[in-house]
């Protein structure tokens, strides 16, 4: 998650950590499919992603461990690290502190390198990163509390190729040189949501987990959820059940706990993790993108509005999730998994003030280059915002979306032009069935005026699919195209 510039400052940490003592024995170990803490028992990790060295979101960590590990009850956290990202601020510089801090209260810590979102390293990065993990692993390697998540999100295409494995084989391979018995966390291929997990070939951890696990010991395999699992709570129990026949132990290092497709997400999340033993990290303990614990007060989970150990009364759909599960209060049968028919990231548009100057369509949206906010009065139907297609070039936005299957809706949209088109701009949904073939078109709605116009359609939503696409398409280069108060409403 998060993709930013990057530069060539590795992080170098300063002070030793003192390793954690009084254990049975000092290392966490992965056991067939499973995770075996200190004391041999099986560990299930519930934790969130936080702010770690030059991550470019400014707040400090160590102060909310407290309220991290004695409130929200996490057993473990994925620091974000990027050793070659510019310092943007500088707080969380301390990797030291940040660790001592959490390994004092037997909280994991997965450091992760977050360099390498949606590609692989060349030969000069992988160097630089292998050079990065081996001062880590010599640092750490008596401090079994602490993972070393090798890479985020790498790869951006499916099927997985044998970079995936050749990458992770040599930086494994150099971390333990240095004698480090650490678990090693490797993130799944295609931006780490293998895909969707449409088949066996778009996952690193299927095609290539035995491989890695057949040579080195205390290897896990971390999948990420977004856009790709909306409708995938199946396929994440399949995913989990073919891990397992081979023996692999895996984690779910990343999930979103927006209030928009992400909640459905989070729920399928839960109803497969919980029954089957499998780890879950939330994105993101800051709250300061669309995925957010808390509903309200900044939406991080420093932002509760009750921190003395009962439930609070501001937490999002998905925080609500993430609190009863740390507290042991979530089933994966519990009426809290249960979403609203219809999920629709900002369907008016309204992102932010007026003020907002940087008129970015953001909450999900998938821009095509041509998309952004508007705030003319005259350019919009309801509220303050709608989003403008440029005029200039073919062009639009979208953004992924969850309907209940087998129900019936009906969208209503307000769109209009400059001056009347020749070619439709098109509004539309369109889906990816579970049985094979390619995307399906369920609905669209054809604007061509050049004044604010109403249209409607109805539609049933197939009882076998796998995704859903709500697109604004404008296909004529010379007017621009306003679109805004989508609805789209259960009949």
């Amino acid at each position: 998650m998060l993709a930013c510039k990057k530069n060539n400052n590795p992080i170098v940490p300063t002070t030793p950590v003192v390793p954690v003592s009084n254990s049975p024995r000092p290392f966490f170990e992965i056991v067939g499919s499973k995770i075996v803490d200190t004391n041999g028992v099986e560990f299930i990790g519930k934790g969130v992603n936080v702010n770690g060295p030059k991550w470019p979101w400014s707040r400090p960590t160590v102060p909310d461990v407290n309220l991290i590990t004695d409130v929200w009850k996490c057993n473990i956290v994925r620091v974000n690290c990027w050793p070659e990202f510019s310092v943007a601020n500088s707080n969380n510089l301390n990797l030291d502190d940040i660790i001592n801090a959490f390994t004092a209260k037997k909280v994991v810590i997965m450091l992760e390198d977050h360099n390498f979102t949606g590609k692989f390293p060349t030969t000069a990065e992988l160097n630089t990163a292998i050079n990065w993990w081996k001062n880590i692993a010599n640092k750490y390697k008596n401090n079994g509390y602490v993972w070393f998540n090798l890479m985020n999100e790498p790869g951006g295409s499916s099927p997985v190729t044998a970079a995936w494995l050749d990458t992770h084989n040599t930086m494994i391979e150099a971390i333990r040189a240095t004698g480090a018995r650490n678990i090693i966390v490797c993130d799944e291929n295609h931006y780490g949501q293998a895909n969707g997990f449409v088949d066996n070939a778009s996952s690193a951890a299927i095609t290539y987990g035995q491989t890695l696990t057949s040579k080195y010991a205390n290897i896990l395999f971390s999948l990420h959820l977004y856009e790709y699992w909306i409708y995938g709570e199946d396929r994440l129990k399949r995913y989990i059940d073919a891990a397992h026949a081979k023996n692999l132990a895996v984690i779910i290092g990343e999930y979103g706990v927006g209030n928009d497709y992400s909640m459905k997400v989070s729920s399928n999340i839960f109803k497969a993790t919980i029954p089957k033993k499998v780890g879950r990290i939330a994105w993101h303990w800051v709250g300061e993108d669309i995925h957010r614990l808390v509903s309200s007060n900044g939406g991080g989970g420093w932002s509760i509005n009750n921190t003395g150990g009962t439930k609070p009364t501001n937490l999002s759909f998905a925080g609500n999730l993430v609190w009863m599960d740390n507290h042991n209060q979530l089933s994966a049968t519990d009426i809290a998994l249960e979403t609203a028919p219809v999920i629709f990231s900002n369907a008016d548009f309204e992102f932010g003030s007026p003020t907002n100057g940087s008129r970015q369509i953001e909450g999900g949206w998938i821009n095509y280059g041509t998309a952004q906010l508007d705030n003319n009065s005259a350019n919009v139907k309801q509220g303050s915002f709608s989003v403008r297609i440029n005029s200039g070039a073919p062009g639009g936005c979208g953004v992924y979306i969850y309907l209940k299957p087998g129900e019936t809706y009906k969208m209503t949209v307000w769109g209009k032009h400059t001056t009347v088109a020749s070619t439709a701009t098109n509004v539309s949904l369109s889906y990816k069935s579970t049985l094979p073939g390619n995307e399906i078109n369920l609905a669209t709605l054809n604007f061509t005026a050049n004044s604010f116009e109403q249209q409607s359609i109805s539609f049933t939503v197939p009882a076998q699919i796998e995704q859903m696409f709500f697109s604004i398409y404008k296909n004529e280069s010379a007017p621009a195209f306003w679109c805004d108060d989508i609805k789209i409403e259960k009949q």
